[in-house]
């Protein structure tokens, strides 16, 4: 039966189609043909809504090049819980039939969890010995993101005979829209598809090749491998050893995912989150707080310099009307309390642009539950560090500028302002999150529009809570 052609609809819901499809359908013999009428990566964002038991039926029913490419386009955490939803065999071989710098990333996750488990062992030959070219490379050099399925022709080949090899391995090669030229599997040129096809049967492969070549080497960076090729307009770059021995290829797809994992990463750097590699999704709390609470104590330590010198005004300014110390107490940690509020606002942001960024799939009403509940929990735990690190701060500062002792009203204005600082932080966290979704919910570039707008929130947010924390508490006894 021939597959209906089915055309791309910016309002059509594939996700929901393929999800109804298999709560109504699994279980009928032509399920698979049904399947494969829709994109793997349209697959790939429905399964993350159904039940692990429907994905393993699912799973043993399609065909194993249709799931390798449903796994090649889930996010790393979502492939590797799936994958070990698996028997083990299935998952071997649909493993065999990702690409291999797709498995690769995979595999070191997932036996990183799993030190007992050794799928490498059970995988065929040829991708135990194409895994292994990869797995020497760290993930910043581009032999980390290199194929080695592409196609080789020799120089003395006529066209004809080069088209007979082509048009026999095509179908098991992942990239043939440039063939490449070796002698004694060293790198001399290349040539185009359409350069083939066009070429007369009788002229040699010599003939019609370009012998300009642009390169690059297995251990160089992959940033500056994707500038090159963006720089030279290639859709794809020939990787080769020091003796010019084609050892890979890199494609337009590789560029494409490199520029956006360096720009995420530049993203967070700007953020001041310690760490280059920020997931919303599989990072623990610990990890969270770890990566962000750094630079919230850096700023907490400048902004009590401006606290100091305002203290120190504070002091020599105020007269003795209770309400005008109490102004001028407020006044003095104004400024840290507005810029842990705004430092943290801003790592939370940056997390769920990111996010937004680079993940593929359409946030369920489920999935925002779940990253608003994250970065709450987030929220949470810094606050009440950098709380506790403000109530000491206070009082050391007043014993710098003021009196050995502390007093009673001292000692109330460092818990009024710390716990505005603990309330303060998690609303800013929260607000973090939910400004660049909704801004995305209402087709706005949350990377343009959400930094501004989540300053000034956090500002009338932050000023409100101490304002009426310290007028409802310490107010009465400045009086």
């Amino acid at each position: 039966m021939e597959k209906q052609i089915r055309q791309f609809d910016e309002d059509r819901d594939f996700r929901q189609e393929i999800i109804d499809l298999i709560h109504s359908s699994l279980q009928l013999e032509n399920f698979s043909s049904l399947l494969e009428e829709y994109h793997s990566f349209d697959i790939s964002n429905a399964i993350v809504e159904i039940e692990p038991q429907e994905r393993i039926s699912l799973f043993n029913r399609i065909d194993l090049d249709l799931a390798a490419g449903v796994f090649e386009h889930l996010e790393t955490d979502e492939a590797i819980e799936f994958i070990k939803e698996l028997p083990l065999q299935l998952a071997v071989k649909i493993i065999d039939q990702m690409d291999t710098d797709d498995a690769v990333d995979l595999l070191q996750y997932l036996e990183s969890e799993e030190e007992d488990l050794d799928i490498v062992s059970l995988l065929s030959p040829k991708k135990r010995i194409e895994l292994k070219k990869l797995w020497v490379y760290s993930e910043d050099e581009i032999g980390s993101r290199m194929s080695n399925s592409f196609i080789e022709l020799t120089k003395s080949m006529s066209v004809k005979d080069a088209m007979k090899k082509v048009t026999m391995i095509a179908a098991d090669t992942e990239y043939i829209s440039i063939l490449y030229v070796v002698s004694k599997h060293a790198l001399i040129g290349y040539l185009k598809l359409k350069q083939l096809i066009v070429a007369r049967a009788s002229q040699t492969i010599e003939e019609i090749m370009e012998t300009h070549l642009i390169f690059a080497h297995p251990h160089d960076d992959k940033e500056d491998v994707a500038l090159k090729m963006q720089d030279y307009g290639e859709s794809s770059m020939p990787i080769v050893d020091d003796l010019m021995h084609m050892v890979g290829i890199v494609t337009y797809d590789d560029l494409m995912d490199i520029i956006s994992e360096e720009k995420s990463e530049d993203y967070t750097r700007f953020a001041a989150l310690a760490g280059d590699d920020v997931d919303i999704q599989t990072d623990t709390l610990p990890v969270r707080v770890k990566k962000r609470i750094p630079w919230l104590v850096i700023n907490l330590f400048l902004s009590l310099i401006t606290s100091i010198i305002l203290s120190l005004f504070g002091n020599s300014l105020t007269g003795s009307s209770g309400a005008s110390l109490l102004a001028a107490r407020l006044a003095v940690y104004l400024p840290m309390i507005l810029g842990m509020s705004g430092n943290t606002g801003t790592q939370s942001l940056a997390v769920m642009i990111r996010y937004l960024a680079t993940n593929k799939k359409e946030l369920s009403f489920k999935g925002i539950l779940k990253y608003l509940s994250r970065e709450l929990g987030t929220g949470i735990f810094q606050g009440f560090v950098i709380g506790l690190l403000v109530f000491l701060m206070i009082l050391i500062t007043h014993m710098i500028t003021g009196s050995v002792s502390i007093d009673h009203l001292t000692l109330m204005t460092a818990i009024v302002t710390s716990g505005s600082v603990f309330v303060a932080l998690i609303l800013s966290t929260t607000l973090g999150a939910i400004v660049p979704l909704l801004m995305e919910k209402f087709k706005i570039d949350p990377a343009v529009a959400s930094g501004p707008f989540i300053s000034t929130v956090s500002d009338i947010t932050t000023l409100s809570i101490y304002y009426s924390i310290a007028l409802a508490i310490l107010l009465p006894l400045y009086l």
